[in-house]
């Protein structure tokens, strides 16, 4: 099949979507489709890339407002994905998200009956909390329920929908959707995060103690709540000898830093920072335990790579997260910024090494439901059905 991949959020920006997307892409590609990519440049230009039997179509973006670099927004796009599309002539085109260029893509469609998945990977809260201190915009009903019906009313222009999880595509009939759907989870390289990885090396690097370690990966911003785990940390000092890592990057990262210092927790707190696409998958092994306070996930991709790397998980007991944390099986759930109760799980498991085990091994079991190529043959199947 000819396929085209239209986004706002794509590799090389780390962030859930995008890195579902990326691996979808390089998949698709692997089995012998033609695999294109509609995705905002990189700057101020237009632009042709390829990445591993994949085009992208990079278009002229600018930096949205409060966002830094971090997200970028094609500028009137609409003229150049008509001459990209009508050259292309796709078989199928996937949207994952309901700006310009997917927007653009889908007038496109609709005028050249070319059938449209589209997959769902946003939560109103998503919009509103990306920086810490603007988390007060979740309290306002009006523009929550305005964004559902933006999500709603694009969606049900589509032949199909997907989102990671059974919560999430909930989510989006209870709000208004009415088209074909199913959940379809982002999947994870289960060749690539598994607790063979051997990671003595990267701790060195960093100069980890040998004590029970609780690990955060993923984008620090404020929807991810990690100050929450940073807060649970004098508590569990008073009885466990521990140590934490905080992976990943983003505009949060200097508050976090400053938090830690505040609470006189900084010598128990590593920051390592973006690590490489080879290294990354060690990270998890560095840990005992997995933590994922977010309140905004509906399904996280870094808590699946934690699984597969069979670690416990501690999870925000919010939207999709008991998906994958099952409590009492393969971890335990908290109520969102409830750092007393994080920290006196993460006490539990810091004590009890068999227990750790046992439930490292239960998240190998959950997560091998997940595995990438299924992810792909999920959506190869989608594909044909509504190509017809």
């Amino acid at each position: 099949m000819k396929i085209v991949i239209a986004t706002e959020a794509y590799y090389p920006l780390i962030d859930g979507g995008a890195v579902a997307e990326h691996h979808l892409a390089l998949e698709l590609a692997k089995r012998n489709h033609q695999v294109h990519i509609l995705a905002p440049s990189l700057g101020y230009f237009d632009g042709t890339e390829h990445d591993e039997g994949t085009t992208i179509h990079r278009l002229w973006s600018w930096p949205l407002p409060f966002l830094k670099n971090d997200h970028r927004a094609a500028w009137r796009p609409k003229a150049k994905i008509d001459k990209i599309l009508d050259s292309l002539k796709p078989d199928v085109v996937h949207i994952h998200n309901f700006f310009p260029i997917g927007r653009s893509a889908l007038l496109w469609c609709k005028k050249n009956n070319v059938p449209v998945v589209a997959t769902n990977h946003w939560l109103p809260e998503n919009m509103t909390t990306f920086i810490a201190k603007f988390r007060i915009l979740n309290t306002m009903q009006w523009l929550i329920d305005w964004n559902w019906r933006q999500i709603s009313l694009f969606h049900n222009q589509c032949q199909f929908v997907t989102s990671p999880t059974q919560t999430a595509v909930d989510l989006m009939v209870k709000n208004g959707l009415t088209v074909p759907h199913k959940p379809v989870s982002n999947g994870v390289e289960l060749d690539r995060f598994n607790p063979q990885n051997e990671a003595s090396a990267l701790k060195a690097r960093f100069n980890l103690p040998n004590r029970p370690t609780a690990l955060y990966a993923g984008r620090l911003s404020g929807e991810k709540n990690v100050d929450v785990l940073i807060k649970a940390i004098p508590e569990i000092l008073k009885v466990c000898d521990a140590h934490f890592v905080i992976g990943g990057s983003g505009r949060e990262k200097p508050a976090l830093i400053e938090l830690a210092k505040t609470l006189g927790v900084s010598d128990h707190v590593t920051f390592p920072g973006f690590l490489n696409d080879d290294e990354f998958p060690l990270l998890y092994r560095c840990a005992d335990v997995f933590v994922i306070p977010s309140i905004c996930e509906l399904q996280s991709i870094t808590t699946l790579e934690a699984m597969a790397s069979g670690l416990p998980v501690l999870a925000a007991n919010k939207y999709a997260l008991p998906e994958l944390c099952h409590h009492g099986q393969n971890g335990y759930l908290f109520e969102a910024q409830d750092h007393a109760t994080l920290a006196t799980q993460l006490i539990e498991l810091f004590q009890n090494p068999v227990r750790r085990h046992t439930m490292g091994q239960e998240s190998l079991t959950i997560v091998a439901r997940h595995s990438l190529p299924e992810t792909i043959s999920h959506y190869e199947s989608i594909y044909h059905q509504i190509i017809g």
